[in-house]
């Protein structure tokens, strides 16, 4: 029987907030079987850019433009402060937990997006998941957090894509282990549904009840690229994702599970 490895995505947002933070690594030191944290960008690089007078520039469609000063500034925040706090909270909890980048061990490659038809700056989409190295790590009981840095194998630093970083190294996983993502969000309901109805909870959805909920318009907009991303994921051999309020993540029956 293959070992199960659970590999938790959490917003950025999430991991900023000092008390959330510390229930939630409670809660994910006591998740059985291996593990693996992937973290994502929230506001303090924003806070941090503002104090150091750097303007974050945006697409006219709201994504961060990710100029080199930017770039500096993010790994910086995410590769350094965020992923260390983080790590320390593990090790109070009793995890051997090593803070990581994409670039460390060559862990993630990408390449970066095209500037047309919008120049985003120094972004970058996976081409290749250093899948050996990890496994390594987890077989020794380590447990990887992973800031969405990556590289591009020429010596350039490069940001990810969040959204689909954890997804990415999930997929090439699934070869070795029976592969779980647990998706933290930090909105109201996990759901992702328009409708404002505090307890509106779906615990299970399939691609075929996704589709026909996203054509009527009931799934919120901001959702599609976390379902398009979490159902791929499946369709590549995860077998379960689970998306859950930040401050429900001990109760994962309270959250929506998708196969």
């Amino acid at each position: 029987m293959r070992k199960k490895l659970t590999i938790v995505n959490v917003e950025g947002v999430v991991v900023e907030d000092p008390q959330n933070l510390k229930a939630l690594i409670r809660d994910f030191a006591a998740i059985q079987g291996l593990k693996l944290f992937v973290h994502g960008e929230g506001t303090m690089a924003s806070m941090v850019a503002e104090k150091m007078g750097i303007t974050i520039r945006q697409t006219s469609d709201g994504r961060d433009i990710i100029d080199d000063r930017v770039m500096d500034l993010v790994t910086m925040v995410y590769g350094g402060l965020v992923n260390k706090r983080l790590v320390a909270i593990m090790q109070w909890r009793g995890l051997n937990a090593v803070g990581l980048t994409g670039v460390d061990l060559n862990l993630v490659q990408s390449t970066k997006v095209p500037i047309k038809p919008v120049n985003v700056g120094r972004v970058g989409t996976v081409r290749r998941v250093n899948t050996s190295m990890l496994i390594k790590l987890l077989e020794e009981n380590v447990v990887p957090v992973i800031a969405p840095l990556t590289h591009d194998g020429r010596g350039n630093l490069l940001n990810g894509d969040v959204k689909m970083f954890a997804y990415e190294i999930a997929r090439t996983l699934t070869s070795t282990y029976d592969v779980r993502v647990i998706n933290v969000m930090s909105e109201e309901n996990c759901v992702l549904t328009n409708d404002k109805k505090t307890n509106n909870v779906i615990s299970m959805l399939r691609r075929a009840q996704y589709k026909v909920l996203r054509e009527k318009g009931v799934i919120n907009p901001a959702a599609y690229p976390i379902l398009d991303n979490a159902f791929s994921a499946i369709d590549h051999g995860v077998n379960e994702v689970v998306l859950v309020n930040a401050a429900r993540f001990s109760d994962l029956h309270a959250g929506t599970h998708l196969k």
